[in-house]
């Protein structure tokens, strides 16, 4: 019985630390599915859509590795951004995080994949800033990191 006992609770354990995932709140959501769209209209070189789920004057940074060690900062205005829009790009993101704060200020935060013509070009982290606008969420700023050999480490860590 005791032998029993000690294999339950073997198994019982780790279910019994496990916390259970917290629901996604309508906001949280939401702001994903702002930048799912972001992902969307890119693909599809849907400009409107584009410039409907970002704010005008927005500004995004991409940050790559340089050589020796440095770091090349680029800003772009989210106007340029889609006026330059190309067929080819995909763009997926897996595991967001998100923060919202006071339904005013939200903050969307993932590893991506990028892709041109089919090819991985790069993988990183995505930062999207979002301001709800008139009850929906637009994008206020992006900031990402574009590393060419981060793939297979940002994958590994896909939930399942």
């Amino acid at each position: 019985m005791r032998r029993i006992a000690t294999t339950l609770a073997a198994i019982l354990a780790p279910v019994a630390l496990a916390a259970p995932a917290a629901a996604a709140t309508p906001d949280e959501t939401a702001a994903v599915a702002a930048v799912q769209a972001f992902f969307d209209a890119m693909a599809a070189q849907d400009r409107a859509a584009l410039a409907a789920v970002t704010l005008p004057g927005s500004v995004y940074t991409a940050i790559r590795p340089a050589d020796g060690g440095a770091t090349k900062v680029s800003r772009i205005p989210v106007e340029d951004f889609i006026k330059n829009l190309r067929p080819g790009l995909h763009e997926a993101m897996w595991s967001p995080r998100v923060v919202v704060r006071a339904g005013l200020l939200a903050t969307v935060t993932a590893p991506y994949e990028f892709k041109l013509d089919g090819k991985t070009t790069h993988c990183g982290i995505d930062v999207f800033d979002l301001a709800k606008v008139e009850g929906r969420w637009k994008i206020a700023a992006a900031t990402w990191t574009a590393e060419a050999d981060a793939c297979p480490e940002l994958k590994a860590a896909k939930a399942p």
